[in-house]
Protein backbone atom coordinates (compact mmCIF):
# COMPACT_ATOMS: atom_id res chain seq x y z
CA UNK A 1 0.00 0.00 0.00
CA UNK A 2 2.55 2.17 0.82
CA UNK A 3 4.92 1.26 -2.51
CA UNK A 4 1.56 2.41 -4.59
CA UNK A 5 1.26 5.54 -2.42
CA UNK A 6 4.77 6.46 -3.32
CA UNK A 7 4.43 5.89 -6.75
CA UNK A 8 1.30 7.83 -7.37
CA UNK A 9 2.70 10.83 -5.47
CA UNK A 10 5.91 10.68 -7.52
CA UNK A 11 3.71 9.87 -11.06
CA UNK A 12 1.70 13.11 -9.94
CA UNK A 13 5.22 15.38 -9.45
CA UNK A 14 6.33 13.84 -12.59
CA UNK A 15 2.49 15.14 -14.76
CA UNK A 16 2.93 18.59 -12.45
CA UNK A 17 6.60 19.26 -13.82
CA UNK A 18 6.07 18.50 -17.41
CA UNK A 19 2.17 20.22 -16.87
CA UNK A 20 4.22 23.35 -15.84
CA UNK A 21 6.96 23.00 -18.32
CA UNK A 22 4.50 22.73 -21.33
CA UNK A 23 1.91 25.75 -19.67
CA UNK A 24 5.55 27.74 -19.33
CA UNK A 25 6.60 27.41 -23.10
CA UNK A 26 2.44 28.10 -24.00
CA UNK A 27 2.98 31.10 -22.23
CA UNK A 28 6.31 32.27 -23.52
CA UNK A 29 4.67 31.01 -27.05
CA UNK A 30 1.34 33.32 -26.47
CA UNK A 31 3.36 36.41 -24.98
CA UNK A 32 5.94 36.25 -27.86
CA UNK A 33 3.37 35.52 -30.42
CA UNK A 34 1.28 39.02 -28.83
CA UNK A 35 4.11 41.03 -29.06
CA UNK A 36 4.79 39.80 -33.04
CA UNK A 37 0.89 40.05 -33.10
CA UNK A 38 0.70 43.99 -32.06
CA UNK A 39 4.31 45.31 -33.89
CA UNK A 40 2.64 43.47 -36.89
CA UNK A 41 -0.67 45.17 -36.33
CA UNK A 42 0.85 48.69 -35.38
CA UNK A 43 2.97 48.00 -39.10
CA UNK A 44 -0.58 47.27 -40.90
CA UNK A 45 -2.07 50.00 -39.42
CA UNK A 46 0.45 52.63 -39.70
CA UNK A 47 0.41 51.21 -43.58
CA UNK A 48 -3.33 51.73 -44.34
CA UNK A 49 -3.14 55.19 -42.99
CA UNK A 50 -0.53 56.14 -44.70
CA UNK A 51 -2.69 54.47 -48.23
CA UNK A 52 -5.59 56.05 -46.96
CA UNK A 53 -4.51 59.32 -46.35
CA UNK A 54 -2.43 59.25 -50.05
CA UNK A 55 -6.05 57.84 -51.33
CA UNK A 56 -7.80 60.77 -49.35
CA UNK A 57 -5.31 63.59 -50.51
CA UNK A 58 -5.85 62.25 -54.20
CA UNK A 59 -9.71 61.84 -53.97
CA UNK A 60 -9.37 65.41 -52.66
CA UNK A 61 -7.59 66.88 -55.19
CA UNK A 62 -9.46 64.78 -58.12
CA UNK A 63 -12.53 66.50 -56.40
CA UNK A 64 -10.80 69.79 -55.95
CA UNK A 65 -9.83 69.67 -59.96
CA UNK A 66 -13.31 68.15 -60.72
CA UNK A 67 -14.66 71.11 -58.97
CA UNK A 68 -12.93 73.55 -60.55
CA UNK A 69 -13.60 72.14 -64.04
CA UNK A 70 -17.14 72.41 -63.41
CA UNK A 71 -17.43 75.76 -61.76
CA UNK A 72 -15.65 76.87 -65.07
CA UNK A 73 -17.57 75.53 -67.64
CA UNK A 74 -20.41 77.17 -65.34
CA UNK A 75 -18.43 80.48 -65.21
CA UNK A 76 -18.13 79.72 -69.05
CA UNK A 77 -21.88 79.20 -69.89
CA UNK A 78 -23.13 81.88 -67.03
CA UNK A 79 -20.83 84.53 -66.80
CA UNK A 80 -21.55 86.21 -70.32
CA UNK A 81 -25.53 86.25 -69.81
CA UNK A 82 -25.36 87.44 -66.13
CA UNK A 83 -22.45 90.26 -67.54
CA UNK A 84 -25.03 91.04 -70.62
CA UNK A 85 -28.07 91.31 -68.68
CA UNK A 86 -26.02 93.39 -65.65
CA UNK A 87 -24.73 95.77 -68.11
CA UNK A 88 -28.31 96.25 -69.79
CA UNK A 89 -29.60 96.92 -66.51
CA UNK A 90 -27.05 99.08 -65.13
CA UNK A 91 -26.77 101.33 -68.44
CA UNK A 92 -30.50 101.88 -68.44
CA UNK A 93 -30.43 102.46 -64.33
CA UNK A 94 -27.46 105.07 -64.83
CA UNK A 95 -29.38 106.66 -68.18
CA UNK A 96 -32.84 107.11 -66.46
CA UNK A 97 -30.60 108.78 -63.34
CA UNK A 98 -28.79 111.01 -65.70
CA UNK A 99 -31.31 111.95 -67.52
CA UNK A 100 -32.99 112.92 -64.26
CA UNK A 101 -30.54 114.62 -62.67
CA UNK A 102 -29.75 116.58 -66.09
CA UNK A 103 -33.46 117.66 -66.22
CA UNK A 104 -33.41 118.89 -62.60
CA UNK A 105 -29.80 120.60 -63.03
CA UNK A 106 -31.46 122.42 -65.93
CA UNK A 107 -34.51 123.61 -64.07
CA UNK A 108 -32.49 124.92 -61.41
CA UNK A 109 -29.64 126.46 -63.49
CA UNK A 110 -32.54 128.37 -65.17
CA UNK A 111 -34.60 129.13 -62.23
CA UNK A 112 -31.53 129.69 -60.31
CA UNK A 113 -30.13 132.33 -63.43
CA UNK A 114 -33.04 133.99 -63.39
CA UNK A 115 -33.20 134.55 -59.43
CA UNK A 116 -30.25 135.65 -59.00
CA UNK A 117 -30.18 137.96 -62.15
CA UNK A 118 -33.51 139.21 -60.11
CA UNK A 119 -31.59 139.74 -57.51
CA UNK A 120 -28.75 141.37 -58.38
CA UNK A 121 -30.88 143.92 -60.27
CA UNK A 122 -32.88 144.13 -56.82
CA UNK A 123 -29.02 144.85 -55.54
CA UNK A 124 -27.84 146.85 -57.91
CA UNK A 125 -31.12 149.14 -58.18
CA UNK A 126 -30.37 149.93 -54.23
CA UNK A 127 -26.65 150.86 -54.62
CA UNK A 128 -27.43 153.30 -57.19
CA UNK A 129 -30.37 154.60 -55.04
CA UNK A 130 -27.77 154.99 -52.06
CA UNK A 131 -24.87 156.90 -54.47
CA UNK A 132 -27.99 159.34 -55.57
CA UNK A 133 -28.80 160.03 -52.24
CA UNK A 134 -25.02 161.54 -51.38
CA UNK A 135 -24.81 165.66 -51.54
CA UNK A 136 -20.79 166.11 -51.87
CA UNK A 137 -18.43 164.07 -53.67
CA UNK A 138 -16.31 162.93 -51.22
CA UNK A 139 -20.04 161.37 -49.97
CA UNK A 140 -20.61 159.67 -53.45
CA UNK A 141 -17.02 158.31 -53.82
CA UNK A 142 -17.03 156.81 -50.26
CA UNK A 143 -20.66 155.90 -50.63
CA UNK A 144 -19.93 153.86 -54.39
CA UNK A 145 -16.99 152.11 -52.85
CA UNK A 146 -19.36 150.67 -49.88
CA UNK A 147 -21.79 149.89 -52.58
CA UNK A 148 -18.82 148.23 -54.79
CA UNK A 149 -18.00 145.91 -51.76
CA UNK A 150 -21.45 143.89 -52.17
CA UNK A 151 -20.64 143.06 -55.35
CA UNK A 152 -17.26 142.41 -55.13
CA UNK A 153 -15.02 140.72 -52.69
CA UNK A 154 -12.16 143.59 -53.10
CA UNK A 155 -12.96 147.30 -54.31
CA UNK A 156 -10.46 150.48 -54.00
CA UNK A 157 -10.27 153.91 -55.77
CA UNK A 158 -7.67 155.66 -57.42
CA UNK A 159 -7.52 158.95 -57.97
CA UNK A 160 -5.14 161.45 -60.69
CA UNK A 161 -2.77 163.49 -58.76
CA UNK A 162 -0.65 165.75 -60.54
CA UNK A 163 -0.87 162.85 -62.85
CA UNK A 164 0.42 160.55 -60.55
CA UNK A 165 -2.24 157.73 -59.88
CA UNK A 166 -2.53 157.57 -55.90
CA UNK A 167 -4.59 155.47 -53.72
CA UNK A 168 -7.35 156.64 -51.81
CA UNK A 169 -9.91 154.16 -50.40
CA UNK A 170 -10.34 150.61 -50.56
CA UNK A 171 -12.85 148.03 -49.10
CA UNK A 172 -12.08 144.38 -48.53
CA UNK A 173 -8.80 144.17 -48.21
CA UNK A 174 -6.90 142.54 -45.07
CA UNK A 175 -4.01 141.05 -43.71
CA UNK A 176 -0.87 143.10 -43.89
CA UNK A 177 -2.09 144.87 -46.60
CA UNK A 178 -5.37 146.54 -45.82
CA UNK A 179 -8.14 148.94 -46.46
CA UNK A 180 -5.63 151.84 -45.18
CA UNK A 181 -2.66 150.68 -46.97
CA UNK A 182 -3.83 151.74 -50.35
CA UNK A 183 -3.27 154.70 -49.36
CA UNK A 184 0.49 154.18 -49.48
CA UNK A 185 0.59 152.97 -52.80
CA UNK A 186 1.92 156.32 -55.14
CA UNK A 187 2.32 155.51 -59.22
CA UNK A 188 4.36 158.34 -61.05
CA UNK A 189 3.55 159.51 -64.38
CA UNK A 190 6.40 157.63 -65.97
CA UNK A 191 5.05 154.19 -64.40
CA UNK A 192 3.30 152.06 -67.29
CA UNK A 193 1.15 149.18 -65.43
CA UNK A 194 -2.32 148.42 -65.61
CA UNK A 195 -3.55 151.27 -64.22
CA UNK A 196 -1.72 153.69 -66.39
CA UNK A 197 -2.97 152.11 -69.37
CA UNK A 198 -7.10 152.24 -68.34
CA UNK A 199 -6.00 156.09 -67.73
CA UNK A 200 -4.55 156.63 -70.85
CA UNK A 201 -7.07 154.55 -73.07
CA UNK A 202 -10.50 155.29 -71.22
CA UNK A 203 -11.49 151.68 -71.95
CA UNK A 204 -12.54 149.81 -69.02
CA UNK A 205 -10.03 146.19 -68.58
CA UNK A 206 -10.97 142.73 -67.24
CA UNK A 207 -8.62 139.82 -67.10
CA UNK A 208 -7.16 137.22 -65.68
CA UNK A 209 -3.65 138.03 -63.17
CA UNK A 210 -1.88 135.39 -65.72
CA UNK A 211 -2.71 137.12 -69.03
CA UNK A 212 -0.65 140.44 -68.12
CA UNK A 213 2.44 140.96 -66.44
CA UNK A 214 1.27 144.59 -65.95
CA UNK A 215 -1.71 142.96 -64.07
CA UNK A 216 0.78 140.74 -61.57
CA UNK A 217 2.75 143.73 -61.26
CA UNK A 218 -0.29 145.88 -59.69
CA UNK A 219 -1.72 142.93 -57.59
CA UNK A 220 1.98 141.96 -56.30
CA UNK A 221 1.38 145.06 -54.00
CA UNK A 222 -0.95 143.65 -52.42
CA UNK A 223 -0.06 140.59 -50.93
CA UNK A 224 1.68 137.38 -51.88
CA UNK A 225 -1.60 135.72 -52.74
CA UNK A 226 -2.89 137.50 -56.28
CA UNK A 227 -6.27 137.11 -57.26
CA UNK A 228 -7.83 134.96 -59.97
CA UNK A 229 -9.40 138.13 -61.81
CA UNK A 230 -9.28 141.53 -62.05
CA UNK A 231 -11.01 144.61 -63.58
CA UNK A 232 -10.08 148.01 -64.00
CA UNK A 233 -12.47 150.71 -65.20
CA UNK A 234 -12.12 154.70 -65.53
CA UNK A 235 -14.13 157.80 -63.20
CA UNK A 236 -14.56 160.02 -66.29
CA UNK A 237 -16.26 163.26 -65.52
CA UNK A 238 -16.53 165.94 -68.31
CA UNK A 239 -14.38 164.16 -70.43
CA UNK A 240 -11.71 163.43 -68.09
CA UNK A 241 -10.25 160.40 -66.43
CA UNK A 242 -10.29 161.49 -62.87
CA UNK A 243 -9.59 158.12 -60.93
CA UNK A 244 -10.04 154.50 -61.54
CA UNK A 245 -12.03 152.26 -60.36
CA UNK A 246 -10.55 148.81 -59.13
CA UNK A 247 -11.75 145.60 -57.86
CA UNK A 248 -10.84 141.70 -58.26
CA UNK A 249 -12.14 138.42 -57.30
CA UNK A 250 -9.38 139.10 -53.72
CA UNK A 251 -8.98 135.03 -52.29
CA UNK A 252 -12.15 133.82 -52.92
CA UNK A 253 -11.96 130.92 -55.07
CA UNK A 254 -13.89 130.35 -58.18
CA UNK A 255 -15.51 133.54 -58.02
CA UNK A 256 -16.90 135.12 -60.80
CA UNK A 257 -15.98 138.88 -61.47
CA UNK A 258 -19.06 140.66 -62.82
CA UNK A 259 -17.41 143.90 -64.25
CA UNK A 260 -20.70 145.04 -66.08
CA UNK A 261 -22.38 146.12 -62.82
CA UNK A 262 -19.07 148.14 -61.81
CA UNK A 263 -19.32 149.72 -64.92
CA UNK A 264 -23.18 151.34 -64.58
CA UNK A 265 -22.32 152.06 -60.97
CA UNK A 266 -19.34 154.17 -62.79
CA UNK A 267 -21.80 155.66 -65.21
CA UNK A 268 -24.07 156.77 -62.37
CA UNK A 269 -21.43 158.04 -60.05
CA UNK A 270 -19.67 160.38 -62.61
CA UNK A 271 -23.06 161.87 -63.88
CA UNK A 272 -23.84 162.28 -60.08
CA UNK A 273 -20.70 163.85 -59.94
CA UNK A 274 -21.07 166.36 -62.35
CA UNK A 275 -25.18 166.85 -61.70
CA UNK A 276 -23.35 168.18 -57.94
CA UNK A 277 -20.99 169.78 -59.90
CA UNK A 278 -23.17 171.79 -61.99
CA UNK A 279 -25.55 172.76 -59.28
CA UNK A 280 -23.19 173.78 -56.99
CA UNK A 281 -21.87 176.12 -59.81
CA UNK A 282 -25.90 177.58 -60.08
CA UNK A 283 -25.32 178.08 -56.15
CA UNK A 284 -28.39 175.73 -55.63
CA UNK A 285 -27.76 173.12 -53.42
CA UNK A 286 -28.02 169.09 -54.24
CA UNK A 287 -31.43 168.48 -52.60
CA UNK A 288 -32.90 171.76 -54.04
CA UNK A 289 -34.19 170.15 -57.44
CA UNK A 290 -36.17 168.40 -55.38
CA UNK A 291 -38.22 170.76 -54.30
CA UNK A 292 -41.53 171.78 -55.94
CA UNK A 293 -41.84 174.85 -57.14
CA UNK A 294 -44.09 176.44 -54.54
CA UNK A 295 -40.64 176.86 -52.65
CA UNK A 296 -39.12 179.00 -55.02
CA UNK A 297 -40.67 181.66 -53.41
CA UNK A 298 -37.45 183.03 -51.68
CA UNK A 299 -35.96 186.41 -51.25
CA UNK A 300 -33.01 187.75 -53.47
CA UNK A 301 -31.38 187.69 -49.91
CA UNK A 302 -31.80 183.94 -48.95
CA UNK A 303 -30.67 183.51 -52.74
CA UNK A 304 -27.72 184.65 -52.23
CA UNK A 305 -27.39 183.84 -49.21
CA UNK A 306 -27.67 180.24 -50.26
CA UNK A 307 -24.64 180.77 -52.76
CA UNK A 308 -22.69 181.98 -50.46
CA UNK A 309 -23.11 179.30 -48.14
CA UNK A 310 -21.77 176.78 -51.30
CA UNK A 311 -18.32 176.96 -51.27
CA UNK A 312 -17.93 177.34 -47.65
CA UNK A 313 -19.40 173.99 -47.65
CA UNK A 314 -16.80 172.41 -50.13
CA UNK A 315 -14.01 174.32 -48.98
CA UNK A 316 -12.73 170.62 -48.60
CA UNK A 317 -12.03 169.38 -52.51
CA UNK A 318 -12.99 165.86 -53.20
CA UNK A 319 -10.40 163.55 -54.95
CA UNK A 320 -12.46 164.29 -58.45
CA UNK A 321 -12.10 168.35 -57.29
CA UNK A 322 -8.33 168.33 -56.51
CA UNK A 323 -7.81 166.35 -60.21
CA UNK A 324 -9.53 169.22 -61.88
CA UNK A 325 -7.21 171.79 -60.34
CA UNK A 326 -4.11 172.65 -62.34
CA UNK A 327 -0.57 171.31 -61.13
CA UNK A 328 1.08 172.73 -58.48
CA UNK A 329 -2.01 174.00 -56.67
CA UNK A 330 -3.67 171.05 -55.97
CA UNK A 331 -4.35 170.31 -52.12
CA UNK A 332 -3.81 167.20 -49.48
CA UNK A 333 -6.32 164.72 -50.41
CA UNK A 334 -8.94 164.96 -47.88
CA UNK A 335 -10.71 161.69 -46.04
CA UNK A 336 -13.89 160.41 -46.88
CA UNK A 337 -16.29 162.09 -44.88
CA UNK A 338 -18.70 159.83 -42.42
CA UNK A 339 -21.45 157.98 -44.47
CA UNK A 340 -24.81 160.42 -43.58
CA UNK A 341 -27.56 158.61 -41.39
CA UNK A 342 -28.87 155.50 -42.26
CA UNK A 343 -32.22 156.36 -43.92
CA UNK A 344 -36.22 155.34 -43.25
CA UNK A 345 -37.41 152.19 -44.98
CA UNK A 346 -39.02 153.25 -48.00
CA UNK A 347 -39.98 152.02 -51.66
CA UNK A 348 -37.56 152.15 -53.72
CA UNK A 349 -38.99 151.69 -57.40
CA UNK A 350 -36.48 154.20 -59.40
CA UNK A 351 -34.04 156.99 -59.06
CA UNK A 352 -35.34 159.85 -60.46
CA UNK A 353 -33.02 163.36 -61.31
CA UNK A 354 -34.28 167.04 -61.62
CA UNK A 355 -33.73 167.66 -65.38
CA UNK A 356 -31.76 170.61 -66.17
CA UNK A 357 -31.46 172.58 -69.40
CA UNK A 358 -27.73 173.30 -70.32
CA UNK A 359 -28.37 177.10 -70.63
CA UNK A 360 -27.93 176.89 -67.15
CA UNK A 361 -30.43 177.42 -65.47
CA UNK A 362 -32.01 174.34 -63.24
CA UNK A 363 -35.55 173.12 -64.16
CA UNK A 364 -37.81 172.10 -61.51
CA UNK A 365 -40.12 168.99 -61.37
CA UNK A 366 -43.63 169.84 -61.16
CA UNK A 367 -45.25 168.57 -58.35
CA UNK A 368 -48.08 166.50 -59.65
CA UNK A 369 -45.25 164.84 -62.17
CA UNK A 370 -42.80 163.76 -59.50
CA UNK A 371 -43.41 160.06 -57.79
CA UNK A 372 -44.65 160.54 -54.07
CA UNK A 373 -42.64 158.26 -51.60
CA UNK A 374 -45.15 155.84 -49.97
CA UNK A 375 -45.62 157.17 -46.05
CA UNK A 376 -44.51 154.16 -44.31
CA UNK A 377 -47.15 152.44 -41.75
CA UNK A 378 -44.28 150.15 -39.90
CA UNK A 379 -44.04 150.99 -36.05
CA UNK A 380 -39.94 152.72 -36.49
CA UNK A 381 -37.14 150.25 -35.24
CA UNK A 382 -36.38 153.33 -32.55
CA UNK A 383 -34.50 156.15 -33.57
CA UNK A 384 -31.60 155.81 -35.48
CA UNK A 385 -28.20 157.57 -34.85
CA UNK A 386 -27.91 160.55 -36.74
CA UNK A 387 -24.13 160.59 -38.51
CA UNK A 388 -22.87 163.39 -36.42
CA UNK A 389 -23.17 161.26 -32.85
CA UNK A 390 -21.18 158.21 -34.14
CA UNK A 391 -17.54 157.91 -34.97
CA UNK A 392 -16.51 156.04 -37.97
CA UNK A 393 -16.51 152.82 -36.71
CA UNK A 394 -19.36 153.38 -35.58
CA UNK A 395 -20.88 154.20 -38.17
CA UNK A 396 -19.70 151.28 -40.21
CA UNK A 397 -21.40 148.98 -37.73
CA UNK A 398 -24.86 150.56 -38.34
CA UNK A 399 -24.13 149.56 -42.38
CA UNK A 400 -22.65 146.65 -42.28
CA UNK A 401 -25.77 145.63 -39.82
CA UNK A 402 -28.17 147.62 -42.28
CA UNK A 403 -26.71 145.66 -45.47
CA UNK A 404 -27.02 142.28 -43.66
CA UNK A 405 -30.14 143.02 -42.88
CA UNK A 406 -31.48 143.67 -46.23
CA UNK A 407 -29.36 140.79 -47.81
CA UNK A 408 -31.19 138.05 -45.69
CA UNK A 409 -34.73 139.55 -45.89
CA UNK A 410 -34.00 139.44 -49.39
CA UNK A 411 -33.20 136.40 -49.90
CA UNK A 412 -36.32 135.26 -47.69
CA UNK A 413 -38.42 137.12 -50.63
CA UNK A 414 -36.25 135.71 -53.40
CA UNK A 415 -37.17 132.03 -52.60
CA UNK A 416 -40.63 132.53 -51.58
CA UNK A 417 -42.30 135.29 -53.98
CA UNK A 418 -45.32 133.16 -54.51
CA UNK A 419 -45.62 133.29 -50.30
CA UNK A 420 -45.06 136.69 -50.08
CA UNK A 421 -47.91 137.41 -52.40
CA UNK A 422 -50.30 135.32 -50.36
CA UNK A 423 -48.84 137.12 -47.15
CA UNK A 424 -49.81 140.37 -48.20
CA UNK A 425 -52.81 139.26 -49.39
CA UNK A 426 -53.77 137.36 -45.82
CA UNK A 427 -52.01 140.03 -43.86
CA UNK A 428 -50.42 137.07 -42.27
CA UNK A 429 -46.44 136.96 -43.73
CA UNK A 430 -45.03 136.15 -40.64
CA UNK A 431 -47.64 133.54 -40.41
CA UNK A 432 -46.45 131.53 -43.82
CA UNK A 433 -42.75 132.39 -43.35
CA UNK A 434 -42.42 132.21 -39.60
CA UNK A 435 -39.28 129.58 -39.92
CA UNK A 436 -37.77 131.46 -42.58
CA UNK A 437 -37.77 134.90 -40.61
CA UNK A 438 -36.83 133.36 -37.22
CA UNK A 439 -33.22 131.72 -38.72
CA UNK A 440 -32.86 134.44 -40.22
CA UNK A 441 -33.13 136.90 -37.51
CA UNK A 442 -31.07 134.43 -35.49
CA UNK A 443 -28.22 134.79 -37.55
CA UNK A 444 -28.82 138.94 -37.76
CA UNK A 445 -28.37 139.22 -34.17
CA UNK A 446 -25.58 137.07 -33.96
CA UNK A 447 -23.95 139.15 -36.87
CA UNK A 448 -24.54 142.67 -36.04
CA UNK A 449 -22.29 144.86 -33.49
CA UNK A 450 -24.10 144.62 -29.85
CA UNK A 451 -23.72 148.66 -30.26
CA UNK A 452 -25.63 148.49 -32.99
CA UNK A 453 -28.86 146.05 -31.86
CA UNK A 454 -28.98 148.27 -28.92
CA UNK A 455 -30.43 151.30 -30.76
CA UNK A 456 -31.74 150.22 -33.76
CA UNK A 457 -33.33 147.17 -35.41
CA UNK A 458 -32.30 146.48 -39.08
CA UNK A 459 -33.91 143.49 -39.27
CA UNK A 460 -37.60 145.12 -38.59
CA UNK A 461 -37.17 147.72 -40.91
CA UNK A 462 -36.30 144.97 -44.03
CA UNK A 463 -38.89 142.61 -43.10
CA UNK A 464 -41.50 145.98 -43.94
CA UNK A 465 -39.67 147.71 -46.35
CA UNK A 466 -38.93 144.38 -48.48
CA UNK A 467 -41.22 141.95 -47.13
CA UNK A 468 -44.09 144.08 -46.41
CA UNK A 469 -43.82 146.64 -48.89
CA UNK A 470 -44.21 149.27 -46.64
CA UNK A 471 -46.94 148.09 -45.06
CA UNK A 472 -46.38 146.85 -41.29
CA UNK A 473 -49.81 145.29 -40.96
CA UNK A 474 -49.54 142.95 -43.73
CA UNK A 475 -46.59 140.97 -41.20
CA UNK A 476 -49.69 139.90 -39.18
CA UNK A 477 -50.29 140.30 -35.67
CA UNK A 478 -48.20 137.62 -34.42
CA UNK A 479 -45.13 139.27 -35.86
CA UNK A 480 -42.84 141.08 -33.01
CA UNK A 481 -41.82 144.48 -33.60
CA UNK A 482 -38.45 145.90 -33.37
CA UNK A 483 -36.35 144.53 -30.52
CA UNK A 484 -33.61 146.29 -28.76
CA UNK A 485 -30.69 143.72 -27.67
CA UNK A 486 -28.62 143.77 -24.60
CA UNK A 487 -25.73 141.77 -24.47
Amino acid sequence: MENESYHSTKLRDILNDNITSKISTVQKALVEFRSNFQNNAQTIIDSVSLILNSVEEQVLQDLRQQLSEIEGGLRNQIEPELQGRLETEITQRVTSQIETRVAAAKHEASVSSEDRSRLKLSSLNEALYQISLRKTQVDILTGFLDQAALFVPRAALFVIKSGSIVGWQARGFEGDFNNDSIKSLVFPPDRDFLLRQVYDSRVAFKGDTTSDPAIHELVSHFGPLAPDSVCAIPLIVRDKTVAIVYADSGLVPNFVLDSSVLEIMTIVVSLTVELNSARAKLGTEATSAAQPKAEETHSAAATDKAKKSVPQERSSPSPVEATARPAGTSTPLKEAAPEPPVREPSRVSEITVAPMDLGGSSQQVPESSRPSEPVPTSPRSFSSPSAGTMDEVEQKQHNDARRFARLLVSEIKLYNEQKVLEGRQERNLYGLLRDDIDKSREMYEKRASPTVAAKVDYFYDELVRILADNQAEVLGKDCPGPVLLTR
